[in-house]
């Protein structure tokens, strides 16, 4: 090899080594860039929360008279996953958690409307959570104080109400517990919009088992209302009434029932996170908390029950006016 090949050589080498210093800054930032996009994608970022705004909403630091209507608008997203969990909690000034509302889901997003009453506490901190599949979670909180001017309101009482289950033909199935006004099938066809509560019979697990429960049962996810009394089906509105079953665990006495003269007992009777679409088991001597479509509070004392489907349902009402 001559000393002009040898040269020729050293020249393309030093060509090579410049131009290789010169695009290793770009590489090295190119790789910095790469890897923290990846870092980015692989983050994990909790879902969002936030409430809707408009004057039907409850805003931060209201006050409200006691029994009258809290409204809250929520909004809430998935980020890195979808969301599998929503719980609303009031925490009052003692520290005490009351969990008003837990459903689990799974969804891409969530647009929902709560309605509550306010309840006898001074202040009640609001608190709405999500949570993602990936057990991240975001919370949003509400702060509302009771109105000091708040009075125990008037109730109605109807110390004897009877009601035919299904196949009893001589006594009504249907009540409307504002008035104690009860209907058979063929007034509930016409009056239907006044409908509240219902009863019917049957065997549940192999227990006997009246039932207390109202037309808007068939729209959410049960047949038996409907099975038992098919032409509710056509009625253009169902009225839904929510039953408290935690009462087997807390049960109002029934001289507390007895004495209430005001909707006092009725407020605090009942537990929002235990209101279900039916109260099976309804036997003689329970008493149970519910409230109706339009928000309003009660409680029925079932004073005889039958446990044959051609029996009655005797029950007591009170209810808020």
């Amino acid at each position: 090899m001559n000393a002009r090949t040898i040269k020729s050589i050293k020249t393309l080498i030093n060509i090579n080594m410049k131009r290789f210093s010169t695009i290793l800054p770009v590489l090295f930032f190119s790789i910095i860039i790469l890897v923290s996009c990846k870092k980015k994608e692989d983050e994990k970022l909790p879902p969002a929360i936030n409430f809707k705004s408009g004057e039907t909403y409850t805003k931060d630091n209201d006050t409200v008279m006691v029994g009258y209507r809290l409204s809250f608008g929520i909004q809430a997203r998935g980020t890195s996953e979808k969301i599998t969990n929503l719980s609303i909690k009031k925490i009052l000034e003692n520290g005490t958690v009351v969990t008003m509302f837990d459903t689990g889901m799974y969804a891409e997003s969530l647009d929902l409307n709560k309605v509550f009453y306010q309840n006898v506490e001074s202040k009640a901190t609001w608190v709405f959570t999500v949570m993602d599949r990936n057990r991240m979670s975001s919370e949003i909180r509400r702060v509302v104080y009771k109105d000091l001017n708040s009075q125990f309101g008037g109730i109605n009482y109807y110390p004897s109400i009877k009601l035919g289950y299904q196949n009893n033909t001589t006594y009504p199935h249907f009540l409307n517990p504002y008035t104690g006004i009860v209907y058979p099938t063929d007034s509930a066809n016409q009056f239907f919009s006044e409908i509240d509560i219902l009863c019917y019979y049957i065997l549940s697990d192999g227990t006997p088992s009246p039932v207390l429960s109202s037309p808007g049962e068939m729209d959410n996810s049960s047949t038996e209302a409907q099975t038992f009394y098919p032409y509710i089906a056509s009625w253009s509105t169902r009225r839904y009434t929510l039953w408290d079953i935690s009462v087997d665990d807390t049960p109002v006495s029934t001289s507390d029932f007895n004495a209430a003269q005001n909707d006092s007992l009725l407020i605090v009777a009942y537990h929002d996170v235990w209101g279900k679409k039916k109260f099976r088991w309804a036997t003689s001597g329970k008493i149970i908390p519910f409230i109706t479509a339009s928000g309003k509070k009660g409680l029925i004392h079932v004073v005889n029950a039958e446990t044959f489907d051609t029996g009655i349902m005797e029950i007591a009402v009170k209810i808020q006016q």
